[in-house]
């Protein structure tokens, strides 16, 4: 009678774990379900040029793009070696560079508005060793927290010495795009 008994039970017990394993794993399923992507989020003062911060969603894809000067090459058919012609001040070639960007980054869908991060890195001017800041202020601002493209993106600009002698700016990005399908 008592192994009847034992048998009875161990049949219940493996029923009841059963039923355990299905309601646990039903609940993580639940729990871990992807929410829908929101907006990016970005903040920082309404006057400054640059967002102090910005989240983007769980979900979102990241496209980086390498760094882009806006130097000029040599005429086509010039021999190798040869200098391309003057690029200009670090405006001149930052607003090019963003030209770069902004082709680069229509080339996959996306714009402007879409960049969270950027990392400029400035040649140092040879009499006082610092970066032409204002020179790339001055581009940047006739792009980004204007009215037909109001985003910001965080950034971030240093002074360094850059591979190529005629560069005075060149600017990593980074971008995001809500996933395909989400709403």
């Amino acid at each position: 009678m008592v192994m009847k008994i034992d048998a009875k039970i161990s049949k219940l017990g493996r029923h009841i774990a059963g039923l355990a394993i299905i309601v646990t794993a039903g609940s993580l399923a639940a729990c871990t379900a992807a929410a829908p992507p929101g907006p990016v989020v970005r903040t920082g003062a309404e006057t400054a040029a640059i967002s102090s911060t910005v989240t983007e969603p769980a979900g979102y894809e990241t496209i980086y793009l390498s760094g882009m000067t806006g130097t000029l090459r040599a005429p086509d058919g010039s021999p190798p070696g040869t200098s391309g012609p003057d690029s200009g001040d670090t405006e001149a070639q930052a607003t090019r560079a963003l030209g770069n960007i902004k082709n680069a980054l229509a080339s996959k869908g996306l714009g402007f508005g879409d960049i969270v991060m950027m990392h400029a890195y400035l040649a140092p001017d040879p009499n006082t060793g610092r970066g032409d800041s204002a020179g790339w202020s001055r581009a940047y601002s006739k792009f980004f927290g204007v009215a037909d493209q109001p985003n910001k993106p965080s950034r971030t600009s240093i002074t360094v010495v850059l591979g190529s002698p005629a560069a005075k700016i060149e600017i990593e990005t980074i971008a995001v795009r809500k996933p395909a399908g989400k709403i």
